[in-house]
């Protein structure tokens, strides 16, 4: 058995509760002699701007990692490179209470992993972003909410669980919170560790640029990788509150990560008249990767008078740092006994700092007005040295090797005003954003060094309309929103696969930038229908370009206009019978990108329908029970067109020891169907790919909760503090 299984057999037998980031609240203490639970905190609550999922409530989607969690939730998909779409649309910005993870793809990816599910208490999908937050998403914001201790006293909380696919995986996490006078203290730790695999298939038919549909040689790759990988999540933070209007925050939280990735990589080349593959090169290749990520911070929230006038402010910095090692040997049919060994160290870091501060000002009775400047500075440090077995020892390969430095600074303000006359309520609101990028490339004697420099500001306008009538509200939205090229796509080091497949960054990409005007009706909280159309330039893809000798890079470019538009439809809890709940949501989405390449202007267009069920059962006596499903339909994605997806999942829950302690088992991809294919045709060149990760797994975790202390009265300050902490990039 692998060492997972024995980590989640010790921790499930050794846990006493669940694993929580503890947090507090921002006002003074107030005792309650009883506390009565009238009612279950619903799976869903609609509003006009946003939809929000409380984890807790959740049977099955409320364990393993974040990550997990993220990838079931209604109309969201993510791809094995870590891009996340949210109904058909990409440009997704993932925020953690309310800040800015600042990563995108595989690191974003690495993040949501190492953090546990049961951190959680609800994730906000806020389609409708106001002026206060930063500009970035163009397709609206995914914000995970981690969860609030409120009780005063000493509250210790831990959570363990096992998972099974191919392979196991085992967390747990354990979260202190003691709160006493004028001081809160908070502590999260969790530890996974698993093995985890991919499954990838890739066939290319390469073409002649004038006779595209004449193939001239057929590629057929198949890889499999099996990494074991460790993690480590820490949080700690003090809360002191000078007053009852006043309260200072300090933190620091971070993870530690490391996998290592042996996979081998088989490749036959056919020839159209071939009966059998004419030749077979083998590339085996280990990867030993190392992350970490600290961030830490202070904030500082102030009351000015009890009429809802509020200050805040938060400093923050962020460093993540990585080592990439890789060794890479091929060896063909054609070349007996010989074998290419080519070895890469690719370290890098990333130092953030940024600070904020937001004024909240209500004025008669009906007005709210809200104002506030930002900056941050970023700095990236990457360097990649590869060298080549001449048979003699190793000679640094000049022609991969490089060293980028890119410095960039944003500074943002926004004014925004909301105002209720009933039965309506507006609310406008003004972000401007100056972007600043210095840029440098250095090399080898073989490669010619470069820099680039931009400098950019830009407006984004945003409205809500809103119109209240009985319990049922007509809303009208418009925004424009910016997402910046992510710092993997813009890192021009090349990764290599085997000798014919490689990955390089573009320096050159632009920000891609959108307009989006929706129209909303929610019925009673039950019903939330929706059109939206979104027009956006510049659209940030992954592309396949084919240079000597059939070498293919897939590097990402800029298409000229990206469009998508269509219905959308969520419901709330629609209870069928007394014990039984459904959650629905269903969408119909048109996209079409257009750009042009080296055979004239191409379209791709596709209508796509994307829909999800989730019932929930309650059977009394603390027995519960979840059974959901997903579909999304074949999509167009760039110049890639993705088939369709669908899984099924489901879980039974058990509450134990007077409601303290929680058993769960729980089934994922229970039909084992969860396969991401995708077509792609570009000038001289179509692949298909069918990639497969471990995702089909059962598993089973225990919670216990222990808390000796009274509640706490909540405050809107509380949402203050949180939204004080937000991080951009």
């Amino acid at each position: 058995m692998n060492k997972g299984f024995f980590m989640g057999i010790f921790l499930l037998a050794g846990c006493a509760g669940t694993g929580v980031l503890a947090q507090t609240d921002t006002i003074a203490d107030q005792k309650i002699e009883e506390i009565v639970i009238t009612a279950k905190v619903p799976v869903v609550t609609i509003k006009a701007d946003k939809m929000t999922y409380h984890i807790e409530s959740a049977v099955a989607r409320g364990q393993g990692s974040l990550y997990e969690v993220l990838e079931m939730l209604p109309g969201v998909m993510i791809s094995n490179d870590g891009k996340i779409y949210l109904n058909g649309q990409s440009g997704i910005s993932v925020l953690m209470d309310g800040k800015q993870t600042y990563l995108s793809g595989q690191e974003l990816v690495t993040l949501l992993k190492s953090t546990p599910a049961a951190t959680a208490e609800k994730i906000d999908l806020i389609t409708h972003p106001s002026s206060r937050y930063d500009a970035s998403g163009n397709a609206g914001l995914i914000d995970i909410r981690t969860k609030k201790m409120r009780l005063q006293g000493m509250n210790l909380t831990a959570n363990g669980s096992f998972r099974q696919g191919k392979y196991g995986v085992g967390n747990g996490s354990l979260s202190m919170n003691r709160r006493e006078g004028l001081f809160n203290f908070y502590l999260t730790y969790s530890y996974s560790q698993g093995t985890d695999c991919n499954e990838l298939q890739i066939d290319r038919l390469f073409t002649g640029l004038r006779e595209p549909d004449k193939v001239e040689l057929s590629v057929r790759q198949d890889s499999y990788r099996k990494y074991p990988y460790t993690s480590h999540y820490y949080r700690a933070g003090i809360d002191f509150f000078a007053s009852a209007r006043t309260v200072v925050g300090v933190y620091t939280n971070g993870n530690l990560h490391q996998s290592r990735m042996p996979g081998d990589m088989f490749t036959y080349f056919s020839a159209p008249s071939s009966a059998s593959p004419d030749s077979m090169l083998h590339t085996s290749n280990v990867e030993d990767r190392k992350k970490k990520n600290f961030t830490a911070g202070v904030n500082l929230t102030h009351q000015l008078d009890t009429a809802g006038k509020v200050v805040d402010a938060s400093f923050d910095y962020l460093h993540f740092g990585y080592t990439d090692n890789l060794d890479l040997h091929s060896s063909s049919q054609n070349r007996p006994g010989r074998v290419d060994s080519v070895k890469g160290d690719v370290p890098g870091a990333i130092n953030l700092y940024t600070g904020q501060v937001n004024l909240t000002l209500p004025f008669a009775g009906k007005w709210e007005l809200e104002a506030g400047a930002k900056f941050s500075f970023i700095s990236i440090d990457n360097e990649a040295s590869y060298a080549d077995n001449k048979g003699n020892g190793w000679v640094p390969n000049e022609a991969l090797s490089q060293h980028f430095v890119y410095d960039e600074n944003i500074n943002a303000g926004y004014i925004q005003c909301g105002a209720t006359f009933k039965p309506f309520y507006i609310r406008a609101g003004l972000r401007v954003e100056n972007t600043r990028i210095d840029g440098r490339l250095t090399g080898g004697e073989a490669q010619i060094d470069s820099s680039f420099t931009s400098r950019y500001t830009n407006l984004f306008p945003s409205l809500l309309l809103e119109y209240a009538f009985r319990q049922n509200k007509l809303s009208l939205f418009y925004g424009r929103r910016i997402v910046r090229p992510n710092y993997g796509d813009l890192n021009p080091f090349v990764y290599i696969f085997d000798d014919y497949t490689f990955e390089q960054g573009n320096t050159a990409l632009k920000p891609m930038k959108s307009d989006n005007l929706e129209l909303t009706f929610i019925y009673k909280n039950l019903f939330r229908a929706g059109f939206l159309y979104s027009r956006t330039h510049d659209v940030i893809v992954k592309s396949f370009f084919e240079k000597d000798n059939r070498q293919v890079y897939v590097t990402p470019m800029n298409l000229s206009t990206g469009t998508s538009l269509g219905p959308r439809l969520y419901t709330g809890n629609l209870p069928l019978a007394s014990f039984w709940t459904v959650n629905a949501n269903v969408a119909c989405v048109y996209n079409h990108y257009r750009w042009t390449d080296t055979a004239g202007e191409r379209v791709n267009k596709r209508a796509t329908l994307i829909g999800s069920l989730m019932n929930q059962l309650d059977f009394g006596k603390g027995w519960s029970m979840e059974l959901s499903g997903s579909y999304n339909g074949k999509m167009a994605a760039g110049q890639a067109t993705l088939s369709p997806i669908w899984q099924v999942d489901g879980g039974i829950r058990k509450k134990v020891l007077k409601n303290n302690g929680t058993i769960r088992l729980f089934a994922r991809d229970i039909f084992h169907s969860y396969r991401e294919k995708m077509m792609l045709t570009v000038p001289g060149q179509q692949a298909f790919t069918n990639e497969r990760q471990d995702n089909t797994q059962i598993g089973i975790s225990f919670t216990y909760r222990f808390s000796k202390g009274y509640e706490v009265k909540e405050s809107r300050r509380k949402s203050s503090v949180d939204e004080s902490k937000r991080i951009n990039l």
